[in-house]
C-alpha cells in the first residue's frame, strides 16, 4: 500500500530552513575573527608612548623594539641585548638593504637611552627608525 506521508514534501517550506545558511555563515565569521585576531602581535602595555599632533601613516618595518622607562629593550616580545640586536639587523642586511625599524618607547625613558639605541642603529646600517607616538588633538 502507498503511503504518502512517508515521501519528502515539496514545495512547503518553512522559516527554519532558510535560517541554517544564515547560521553557517555567523559560525565562519566567528571562527575567521577568532583566528584573525591573534595574528596581531601584543604590545607591551607598561609601555605608554609620548603624545603627537601628526598623523602621518607608518610604513611597515621589518623590526619592531620596544623600549620601557628603564631603557631596556625588547624584541618581539622578548628581552634582548646589544649583542642579539646586532645580530638580528645583520642577518636582515643579508636580506635587503633597506632596512626599517620601529621603537615604542616609554614617554619616561631618558633621551640618553634613546640616543645610544639610535647610535646603535645607525652603526649597523638601519636607513629607517620610527618612533611610535600617541596622536593627540593640537590645542
Amino acid at each position: 500500500m502507498f503511503n504518502p506521508s512517508l515521501l519528502p514534501r515539496h514545495g512547503s517550506r518553512t522559516a527554519d530552513d532558510s535560517l541554517i545558511p544564515l547560521i553557517n555563515i555567523v559560525f565562519l565569521l566567528l571562527i575567521f575573527f577568532m583566528v584573525g585576531g591573534q595574528i596581531a602581535q601584543q604590545q607591551d602595555p607598561a609601555i605608554s608612548p609620548p603624545s603627537s599632533a601628526s598623523r602621518l601613516a607608518l610604513e611597515p618595518a621589518k623590526v619592531e623594539l620596544a623600549m620601557n622607562s628603564a631603557g631596556a629593550l625588547t624584541l618581539d616580545g622578548q628581552p634582548v641585548d646589544a649583542a642579539a640586536l646586532a645580530q638580528r639587523i645583520t642577518s636582515l642586511a643579508a636580506e635587503e638593504t633597506d632596512i626599517r625599524v620601529a621603537l615604542r618607547a616609554d614617554r619616561d625613558a631618558t633621551a640618553a637611552d634613546l640616543d645610544t639605541v639610535f647610535t646603535q642603529l645607525r652603526d649597523l646600517g638601519v636607513n629607517t627608525i620610527t618612533l611610535h607616538t600617541l596622536y593627540t588633538e593640537a590645542e
